[in-house]
């Protein structure tokens, strides 16, 4: 019986005679441990701010979090280092249309990811985010995980508005 350690807590166990823990085939416990573990899901900003936006205008969307999430577990006696990549987001506009982007877009002035609403209404935008994976045994070389991982972001509320004009007397 080996421990099984996340960020040096024992989060269960797994049964390998001493004489075949070489026989042990680490990569499928490492992959199977990369997408047991909770990776963390990207926060969506809006630009403008506040929760509205206007119809036919050029609404903003980025995510500050897109750098590489390293964990460290314990598998079949080995110390192991498993990285999450941000490698793409597909960002739910709330109105039926999506988009998949590698870049987690930028802030105002750059307005790489964008969208126009063509009608007032309330919708819920999110974006989500698929790590690739990698990982190193000890201090060896980091190789890739062959799957990806999808983490769902939390809708946020947006409120599409017309804006009128209006004269003025003074």
């Amino acid at each position: 019986m080996h421990d099984v350690f996340r960020d040096g807590v024992d989060v269960g166990d797994v049964c390998v005679p001493e004489d075949a823990v070489q026989e042990v085939d680490l990569v499928k416990l490492i992959i199977r441990e990369f997408k047991r573990m909770e990776w963390p899901a990207s926060t969506l900003v809006v630009q403008p701010r506040g929760g509205k936006t206007l119809v036919n205008f050029k609404t903003n969307f980025y995510t500050p979090d897109h750098r590489l999430i390293e964990r460290e577990v314990t598998l079949a006696g080995q110390p192991v280092t498993i990285r999450a990549v941000p490698v793409s987001y597909k960002w739910h506009f709330g109105d039926g249309t999506s988009t998949t982007t590698t870049s987690p877009g930028s802030p105002h002035p750059d307005l790489e990811i964008t969208h126009e609403y063509a009608n007032v209404d309330e919708v819920a935008v999110r974006v989500d985010t698929t790590y690739a994976g990698e990982f190193r045994i000890g201090n060896g070389d980091w190789a890739s995980i062959p799957e990806t991982l999808t983490v769902a972001g939390a809708a946020q509320d947006l409120q599409i508005v017309e804006a009128l004009p209006q004269l003025v007397l003074r």
